[in-house]
């Protein structure tokens, strides 16, 4: 077993050789998996702000372009964790999980 702080910090140096090259390919799993679940849901819910609202589109977007955004890549596992639970469920979460475990 190993500690969820560890895999969200990715500080697996504690662990055996084994343990610590399933942790590095669950964590990249885990956050190329995140990314791709954000990328999704706010390019849909800007999909439906052009349809539905055409200037709550646009002050999202002349935020992103005015702003800049941070890109996920540059983000730590923490972060992109926290950015999903503020936009999904936690049931959402703990299936995303269990997909990235299925998947290793």
């Amino acid at each position: 077993m190993f500690n969820i702080e560890d895999l969200l910090d990715e500080d697996f140096s504690v662990y055996p050789e084994e343990v610590r090259a399933y942790m590095e390919n669950f964590s990249y799993n885990l956050r190329e998996t995140l990314k791709e679940e954000l990328v999704e849901y706010i390019g849909n819910e800007m999909l439906k702000d052009i349809e539905i609202n055409k200037e709550n589109f646009m002050i999202k977007l002349g935020s992103i372009l005015n702003n800049g955004h941070k890109g996920y890549n540059n983000m730590s596992t923490k972060v992109l964790v926290d950015l999903y639970l503020d936009v999904k469920k936690q049931e959402d979460f703990i299936a995303l999980l269990e997909k990235v475990s299925n998947e290793v």
